[in-house]
């Protein structure tokens, strides 16, 4: 009997104990992102072009969110190309190395595209790390 009770209350403790790091880490992530976020806002809204508004980012738990709105042609455009759009933001996403390092310690980054003046939804895009492809090391030159 004593052989199942040991374990058992051991196990019993350490799972708060492991509840707790998950939290924390949790929370770890989304005070960085609140702050990236912060940083990030500073002289929005801003035009990327003249289709695109970068409205500003948000954060929701261990999301960072972009929100854009798009011109309306340039939105129908997005729509008729969906998996163009994301193929080129996913890219964007892994090939910058802050994203990426956000990425690592379990972020998601998140794009909401609106219309501009109606605010409809365009398209939203999501990618974790694992979207990625890993890095391989720089070769050596002989």
């Amino acid at each position: 009997m004593l052989r199942l009770i040991v374990p058992s209350l051991a196990l019993l403790l350490a799972l708060p104990f492991s509840a707790q790091a998950a939290s924390l880490k949790d929370f770890e992530v989304n005070k960085m992102l609140k702050d990236v976020a912060e940083q990030s806002n500073e002289g929005l809204p801003r035009e990327l072009d003249e289709n695109i508004l970068d409205v500003g980012y948000t954060v929701e738990g261990n999301e960072l969110i972009d929100h854009l709105s798009v011109q309306a042609d340039y939105a129908q455009n997005m729509r008729d190309n969906a998996k163009a759009v994301y193929l080129q933001l996913g890219a964007s996403v892994c090939r910058n190395a802050n994203y990426r390092k956000l990425m690592a310690k379990g972020a998601v980054m998140r794009y909401e595209f609106t219309e501009n003046k109606t605010n409809r939804p365009v398209t939203s895009a999501r990618f974790v790390e694992s979207d990625c492809p890993t890095e391989t090391p720089a070769k050596k030159k002989k």
